[in-house]
């Protein structure tokens, strides 16, 4: 009977079992719980000992069932005076299965929670020569001195990385522990640093006071520590910076050779008010908005203004050019003119400055001259400056070598574990390969590091666009556009996601924002040409296309298609291909040499032209540069292009070319792969596609993304 199993376990004493267990387990946690505070172990370290417990449990029933605990000891169970055999009913089965299931699934429980620890929890592994170097403690409430102490810290950690024993963690991931309550340990074990520098400083009148003390972050022991009281200037400062930084070289026993000895000591400028102009537009750089890039060129100028000879200002100066560049903030050309003649003068008084080696590097590139001897030479003498990895990661995957760049951003990572920025550059990279899941756990890393942070709404916005679900992507793309409002490219970006999901209301309300806001900008006015182009106002579309072509606006996210295009089927339409052939010969002489220079920039006006030239009477060139559309295409396709930059290209080339079927195939893979951007302004009203209109195949793949388009924006919630 189904009670003789239950009047056995009472027998076996398995119930006492059972209770001695529970009431072990749970004093054992509680004295972990409070001995592992005590120990400055994160609450994470108790884990394990929850998993061990519940898998014991099991372990524990069945010793109950076998054995007795009694005065004499451990005792094997005596069998039972009638010694028959117990027989198990249904429903003692479905009772044992029942907590089979219970410990099973509470032990998945708590490895699930164990697995949605953010980044800033989890545990890594410390170097013996690694360092963390938190915000200095200021001895004032004055805002001056506070910025002061910040501008110090940057800088202290500027020349600790200069060793190349040393790991020094960067200022990004340590500015996280400012008024912390966490202690060293968790600290140590949540940055990988296995020492900890802390310290204050007291800013009065003409003196300044710092004080500083290394802390091994496992045993919570002092290493070394020391006072320093000196009249305030920044021979004082940089000379206290320099003995800090060879005392702990020594403490840890990190070589230190000649150059960096000698760089560690050198002057970074010998005036207190351009040290503090330097560090006011450091700290507007750190925050990458139009506005703060804007009042950080401002303070780097000032700087140089009163000492020339600042490299450091000189070579953050050029950066914030590229960056305004990058934005859209200044045309390339603009940044490239301006900045040139900063970064050039810093080689000049510093030839081996890693950083500005690293800077020059990207002019270089973006000059069209080879490059990559600069990075080496940036990275053999500044191996730790997260900075230099950065802009080398940058250049990599702007490069088209986005595998080789992940490293560097591991790397950097390393350095500076609960950067934002590298989690950002991480995330870019690995759409650059196509891989969007790994994409958006980087920028789900983001969210949890620092919850509403920019990086994650762009880098969202960026993965779901290339990705294909633009529902999600409007939305990310939106938010985006809030934490910086004064770009004009993010509204213009969501009206471009708008239209493609035929939301037209939600499309011209972006669409006046980013016109409000870059009214001469390119992407507006090529976005602005798209929207007047499908909503049948051909004649509004040609003038805004023809007078910001005669404007030579910058090159911004492909706006040249949508102007160029406007232009061509004009001319198509009319007949006469001169002036449309003129603006292609203008902007892009490139497609005009025997042999075509088609790049994954330019590959859709290649393939727009191509048509132009057929109808205009110069099919043998036409096809040249069709035939070169098809193999750059191929060179550079990756999961998720076809969103951004190469477009369908392909597909308008070999439909140009009369090869039907070879473009109906490749529609397909690009469909299958999320291609859905502009996708109307691809097909519908593309003249390319000419040859393929009436097929059922081809209207049957626009029908499908119709209705996948449809399908996204009801499931978001979304309405047109």
């Amino acid at each position: 009977m189904s009670g003789s199993f239950f009047i056995e376990l009472k027998r076996r004493r398995v119930y006492q079992t059972i209770a001695i267990y529970v009431v072990g387990a749970w004093v054992a946690l509680q004295v972990a719980d409070l001995a592992f505070e005590s120990w400055g172990l994160p609450d994470s370290a108790l884990r394990p000992l929850w998993i061990a417990a519940i898998a014991l449990f099991p372990l524990a029933l069945l010793f109950g069932w076998r054995y007795d605990l009694t005065t004499h000891g451990i005792e094997r169970t005596p069998k039972s005076a009638s010694d028959v055999a117990i027989s198990l009913t249904p429903t003692d089965y479905t009772i044992i299965g029942g907590i089979g299931v219970a410990t099973f699934a509470a032990v998945l429980l708590v490895f699930w929670e164990a697995s949605q620890l953010p980044q800033a929890e989890q545990i890594l592994a410390a170097d013996p020569q690694s360092i963390a170097v938190l915000p200095f403690e200021t001895r004032s409430n004055e805002e001056e001195t506070a910025f002061f102490a910040d501008g110090v810290h940057d800088d202290l950690l500027t020349t600790l990385s200069n060793v190349s024993d040393l790991k020094v963690i960067s200022r990004t991931s340590v500015l996280q522990y400012r008024a912390t309550e966490k202690n060293l340990r968790q600290i140590g074990r949540e940055l990988g640093a296995a020492h900890i520098l802390e310290g204050g400083i007291q800013h009065v009148g003409g003196q300044v006071r710092i004080n500083m003390q290394l802390i091994d972050a496992e045993t919570d022991e002092h290493v070394w520590a020391e006072t320093y009281d000196r009249e305030l200037s920044v021979e004082s400062l940089f000379a206290i910076q320099s003995e800090i930084t060879e005392t702990i070289a020594r403490e840890l026993a990190a070589s230190l050779s000649a150059e960096e000895r000698s760089r560690i000591h050198r002057d970074r400028t010998t005036d207190l008010e351009a040290f503090n102009a330097f560090n006011r537009g450091r700290q507007l750089f750190y925050r990458n908005t139009f506005e703060s890039l804007s009042g950080a060129k401002d303070e780097f100028h000032r700087a140089i203004e009163i000492d020339p000879d600042y490299v450091q200002a000189r070579v953050s100066l050029a950066g914030t050019y590229i960056m305004m560049s990058n934005t859209g903030a200044l045309t390339t050309e603009e940044g490239l003119a301006t900045g040139r003649q900063h970064i050039d003068h810093a080689i000049k008084l510093d030839p081996e400055n890693g950083f500005a080696l690293a800077i020059l590097g990207y002019y270089e590139w973006l000059s069209g001259n080879p490059a990559d001897d600069y990075f080496e030479r940036a990275l053999k003498n500044s191996p730790n400056s997260v900075e230099v990895l950065d802009v080398y990661a940058s250049y990599l995957r702007d490069t088209k070598r986005a595998e080789k760049a992940l490293p560097v951003i591991e790397r950097a990572l390393e350095l500076d574990p609960l950067s934002t920025a590298l989690f950002h550059d991480l995330g870019r990279a690995l759409i650059s390969l196509g891989r969007f899941e790994e994409a958006t756990s980087a920028f789900d890393r983001i969210a949890l590091l620092d919850p509403g942070n920019p990086y994650a709404a762009h880098g969202s916005a960026v993965s779901t666009i290339m990705s294909g679900a633009l529902a999600q992507a409007a939305q990310w793309s939106k938010e985006s556009g809030s934490f910086d409002p004064l770009d004009p490219e993010n509204p213009a970006t969501t009206a471009l996601i708008y239209m493609s999901l035929g939301d037209v209301e939600n499309a011209q309300a972006e669409l006046d924002r980013a016109l409000e806001l870059g009214p001469g900008d390119p992407l507006p006015l090529g976005v602005n040409a798209y929207f007047l182009t499908v909503n049948d106002r051909p004649d509004e579309a040609i003038a805004v296309a023809r007078t910001a072509l005669a404007s030579q606006l910058d090159e911004r996210w492909n706006a040249h298609n949508y102007l160029l295009r406007v232009m061509r089927d004009s001319g198509l339409a009319s007949g006469q291909y001169d002036e449309a052939l003129a603006w292609y010969r203008q902007i892009h002489p490139e497609l005009f040499e025997p042999e075509p220079g088609v790049s994954a920039i330019n590959i859709s006006r290649a393939a727009d032209l191509g048509l132009l030239l057929q109808r205009a009477g110069e099919p043998e060139h036409a096809k040249v540069l069709l035939e070169k559309v098809v193999s750059t295409y191929d060179e550079n396709y990756v999961r998720g292009a076809a969103n951004y930059p190469l477009g369908i290209a392909k597909v308008d080339a070999l439909a140009l070319l009369g090869r039907k079927d070879e473009a109906l195939v490749t529609m397909r893979q690009l469909i299958d792969d999320g291609w859905r951007l502009i996708w109307r302004w691809s097909t519908v009203y593309n003249p390319n596609h000419e040859s393929l209109r009436g097929d059922p195949i081809y209207e049957s793949m626009l029908t499908e993304i119709e209705h996948d388009l449809a399908r996204q924006v009801a499931e978001s919630g979304a309405t047109k």
